[in-house]
């Protein structure tokens, strides 16, 4: 059984460690807080307390005796000065190398695609425009170099029961309405992860993982607003963008079936 680190035990690193847990793996956790690091020992995780800095990367013996990575934290630098990103990947990098580590999954994100009409796959060429969408895309081109094996999942928008974009867009004004939705949910982020851990290629693997239900925000959002009973987003209309990234990938190769196939936050798993 694969021995798995998980670096970032936050909204998806804990439940994965959950899971994982429950299935018999040996599990190593990361988190920034004490709290929570009790919390993971409770669950019977290898807990660390460990914040990285994506400037300055340094060593834990919490990346020893692992065969599978897991990077949920993206990265990338939350200021705006990115400098100092590829000499941190770079050491991060070594790290792994050295304590041979044979598997990195990263969390990615569809951002690196940025604001592409049409269908999207993993084979287009990626254009990311905001800043975090260009650092991660650095970083993804940074892990394809390490010798080790790299799976590069790019999530959607991340939503669950506690996590919605409807929360912040109540009652404020929205431009994007025409825009079609590009969204998972927490249980079938999870249930992708965990095909990830089982299913290695040989060569760097890039899956998009986004639900394949892309009404347009306008008429999504007010259907959640309507389910919350709160005050939809005041919609100002502008040219439409028809971006769909596609999982075919995910769902060919894993034969994946997404579990929460209509996002709305009241729909029971298949």
């Amino acid at each position: 059984m694969d021995k798995i680190g998980i670096l970032g035990c936050g909204w998806l690193g804990l439940p994965l460690a959950k899971i994982l847990i429950n299935d018999g793996h040996f599990v190593k956790g990361t988190s920034t807080s004490l709290e929570k690091v009790l919390k993971l020992s409770k669950l019977g995780v290898k807990s660390y307390h460990y914040l990285i800095d994506i400037k300055k990367v340094v060593t834990s013996p919490f990346f020893k005796s692992i065969d599978t990575l897991v990077i949920t934290t993206p990265l990338f630098s939350r200021d705006n000065n990115s400098l100092g990103i590829d000499k941190g990947v770079g050491q991060l990098i070594k790290i792994i190398e050295d304590e041979s580590i044979k598997n990195v999954i990263y969390l990615s994100s569809i951002s690196v695609y940025g604001s592409k009409n049409g269908l999207i796959k993993e084979s287009d060429e990626c254009k990311p425009e905001s800043k975090s969408g260009i650092q991660i895309l650095t970083i993804e081109n940074l892990l394809n170099k390490g010798k080790f094996k790299t799976t590069l999942i790019r999530l959607g928008g991340l939503i669950g029961s506690d996590r919605h974009p409807i929360y912040s867009l109540s009652g404020k004004e929205f431009t994007k309405g025409n825009e079609l939705i590009n969204l998972i949910h927490q249980v079938d982020a999870l249930g992708i992860i965990l095909k990830a851990i089982k299913n290695f290629d040989n060569n760097t693997l890039i899956l998009n993982a986004v639900t394949p239900f892309h009404p347009s925000k306008k008429d999504y959002y007010l259907k959640i607003a309507n389910q919350k009973k709160i005050l939809p987003p005041i919609f100002i209309e502008e040219k439409k963008n028809k971006k769909i990234v596609s999982s075919s990938r995910v769902i060919e190769k894993f034969n994946y079936m997404f579990q929460v196939d209509k996002l709305l936050l009241n729909e029971e798993y298949h």
